[in-house]
């Protein structure tokens, strides 16, 4: 919810950037209740708090390293399109190249290597889960952002993920041991009954021959 209100806000800004008072009073955004659009102008974008928290943000921005080239579009949306016919998400190396890539390659040294350490990895022990990857890559995760992966996605439900699928596998696993147990005693029951069904035609025999002798014996 916090990052919903935060998408929109910035996307409210957006309409008053570089424009007179007058100007950005006037220019109520489609869907805006006038009444609100003003009181969020003047209380909140013209506040001399959010100013400086507009210009601290620009600076922190500028220092950042391997930065996504998105743009507005979500990465949860980017990584829908590359969704696999079997229906799984694309691989840690794919979100990086598609979110952060300009005119089809990455552009900055530092984002190269950084790409390269993630394939080589993804590469090598395909079996790792996208959490696992960008935490070897990147560090321990925080609660509420994971590198790559966008706001709205946190570590614990990557990792809650995995942990459904671990359960999936192990309930998966136990059956099968199971469904092999009930196997061998089927076969050691079919087995007995063969030995039982042996025995009786041979009790069978012997008592016919013993009856067919006693009548042969009286005649």
């Amino acid at each position: 919810m916090r990052k919903l209100w935060n998408n929109w806000r910035g996307f409210m800004h957006k309409n008053i950037k570089s424009k007179p008072f007058r100007d950005a009073l006037r220019d109520v955004p489609e869907g805006v209740d006038k009444s609100n659009w003003e009181w969020l102008v003047k209380e909140h974008f013209l506040t001399e708090k959010f100013k400086e928290t507009s210009i601290t943000n620009s600076i922190n921005r500028s220092k950042l390293t391997m930065r996504h080239r998105t743009g507005s579009k979500p990465i949860r949306e980017i990584m829908y399109e590359f969704v696999g016919k079997d229906g799984n998400p694309p691989d840690t190396a794919t979100i990086f190249f598609e979110t952060r890539k300009k005119d089809d390659k990455l552009v900055e040294p530092e984002t190269n290597e950084k790409y390269a350490k993630i394939q080589e990895l993804v590469q090598s022990e395909s079996s790792l889960t996208n959490i696992e990857v960008v935490e070897r890559c990147f560090g321990p995760q925080r609660k509420s952002h994971v590198v790559g992966f966008g706001g709205g996605i946190t570590a614990k439900e990557l990792k809650g993920a995995n942990s459904s699928k671990d359960a999936l596998l192990e309930k998966l696993s136990a059956t099968e041991k199971e469904n092999k147990s009930l196997k061998e005693c089927i076969e050691g029951l079919e087995s007995k009954c063969d030995v039982l069904e042996s025995k009786y035609a041979q009790l069978a025999s012997a008592v016919f021959n013993q009856a067919s002798s006693s009548s042969s014996s009286e005649q």
